[in-house]
This record gives C-alpha cells, structure tokens and sequence, in this order.
C-alpha cells in the first residue's frame, strides 16, 4: 500500500476518532432537562421550578423544602415520602400525583392514599365531617370538593386550593384564606366575618348573600364574581379587582374600595354610604339607585345629599 493511501486512511481515522469524541463530549456538556436533574439529584430545596412540565416524573423521597411550584405540572408525578415543607405550590397540578407518605406544606405528613390531594389529617377530617374549627389547613388541597355548610371558624387556610369548592352556608368566621386559590367557588350565603382574603384569587366565585362583614380583600381577585346581595359593610378591599364583578344590591357602607378595579362592575341598587373610592377605577361601572351619600368619590370629593345613581359634589 502506498505512503499516500495510509496518509489518507490515516487521517480519515483521526478525524473519525475526533468525530466520536467530540460526540461523546456533546452529548456530557448539553445540560439535563429540570426533569432529568430533578429525577437523578432528588434535591431542589428553595429552588424556582415555576412553570415546569414534571408531569409522570419519580420524585419519590425528592427533597423540595421551600421550592416554588407556582403552576408546575406534577400531573401523575411520584411524590412519595417527598418534602415538600413551606414549597409554595399556588396553582401547581396535582392530578393524579402520588403523593402517601409525603410531607406536605404545611408539615403534616400525607397519608395512604393520597392521590391528587395531600390527605393530612386535619383534611382527613374535614372531608370526613366537615367539622374542623381552627385547623390547619395551609395549603390544603380541596379543589372541587362538596363542603357544604362546613364549619371552619378560625382556619388556616393559608394558600389553600378550593377552585371549585362547594362552600354554601360554611362558617368560615375569622378565617386565614390569604392567597388562597378559590376560582370559581361557592360561597353563597356563607358567614365570612373578618376573613383574610389577602391576595386570594376568588375569579368567578359565587359569594352572593355571604356574610363579609370587616373582611380583609386587599389587593384580592374578584373579577367576574357575584357579590349580589353580599354584606360587606367596613370591609377593606384596597386595590382589589372587581372587574365585571355583579354587586347589585351589596351593602357596601363605610367599605374601603380606595385603588380598586371596578371597571364594567354592577352596583346598580348598592348602599355605598360613607364607602370610600378614592383612586378606584370606575370605567363602564354601574351605579343605577345606588345610594352614595356620603361616600368619598374617586376624586377625594365628598357625595352630597341627594346622590343617588350618582355622586352629586
């Protein structure tokens, strides 16, 4: 064989080997998918995994203390004895995880058969009688579940997940739902004295004929809600969405409403009486017999005798 041809064959063997690897190479310097990391590490303590697809991944025992989960996709994921303490898991999915022998947010373990839902015992219990005055319920998985005149009176419901939830005629008195996420729940005719809805999500809900007397809506979604008929007198709703919200016939005397959303609201017949709207946003709102004297406007002016559908200055 000439010099010339083992010249050649040579060097197509060299950069072949080259070829091989670099390829190898690629293939270690390409970084793991979340998932791939998650799964092989089982550790993500106080890490941001917002938004991520773990739909049907094995985290089983993963350690995940104080990770954010806002909106990950857990569907179908192995959660077993995982840890998932203080995590914040606002609008996670978690149907169909697994989630037996779990420690969940609030540190309560999740028992047998915990699929979808971390059953904790205090949820245990209020399935089971719907009685659970003062719990702890801290994030509690309850999405569409029938809680029909539950009494809660003074429970942590702390970022709970109650999208769904019937909650007609429940006593929630004196209730933590801070960043709960109750779209589309049903609150009719509840007693929902000084409850903290701090920055709860409420889209949609059915809260007409509730009782919400002195409760804390700060900075709280309500857009699209029914508030029809509420009894909301002194409740504090500072910048609160109220979009589309129907608030016809509301009792919304001495109610702060200062920086909220009213734009395309219904107050048509409401009692606005010392309410105060300073800063709120009134686009397209109704007001048709609402009673406002004395209420502060929009403008820091105050409603003079004789408002009625309209603030007279």
């Amino acid at each position: 064989m000439s010099p010339n041809i083992n010249k050649t064959l040579l060097a197509v063997g060299t950069v072949a080997a080259l070829l091989v690897v670099f390829g190898m190479l690629g293939r270690l310097l390409t970084p793991k998918s979340i998932r791939e990391r998650l799964e092989a590490s089982r550790t993500c303590r106080l890490c941001d995994l917002s938004g991520a697809d773990l739909k049907g991944a094995d985290l089983t025992g993963a350690d995940l203390t104080g990770a954010i989960l806002n909106e990950t996709n857990l569907t179908g994921a192995v959660l077993k004895h995982a840890d998932l303490t203080n995590a914040d898991v606002g609008y996670a999915h978690f149907q169909g995880a697994v989630l037996d022998g779990a420690t969940w947010v609030n540190g309560r373990p999740c028992g047998p058969n915990s699929i979808g839902r971390c059953l904790t015992p205090d949820t245990v219990a209020l399935m089971a009688s719907r009685h659970c005055p003062g719990c702890n319920l801290k994030a509690a998985t309850l999405a569409s579940l029938d809680l029909e005149g539950a009494f809660l009176k003074g429970a942590n419901l702390v970022r709970a997940s109650l999208s769904h939830t019937r909650l007609t005629g429940a006593n929630l008195t004196r209730a933590d739902l801070t960043r709960a996420v109750a779209r589309h729940a049903g609150f009719r005719k509840s007693l929902l004295f000084e409850v903290d809805f701090t920055e709860a999500d409420l889209t949609g809900s059915d809260l007409s004929e509730a009782y919400l007397r002195k409760s804390l809506m700060v900075n709280t979604r309500l857009n699209g809600a029914v508030l029809e008929k509420a009894d909301l007198r002194q409740a504090v709703l500072h910048g609160a969405d109220l979009t589309g919200a129907r608030l016809m016939g509301c009792d919304l005397s001495g109610v702060s409403l200062k920086m909220a959303d009213l734009t395309r609201a219904d107050l048509s017949g409401a009692n606005l009486e010392d309410a105060n709207l300073v800063g709120a946003i009134i686009t397209g709102a109704a007001f048709a017999d609402a009673y406002l004297v004395g209420a502060i406007w929009i403008n820091g002016k105050k409603c003079a005798a004789g408002s009625f559908g309209r603030c007279v200055r």
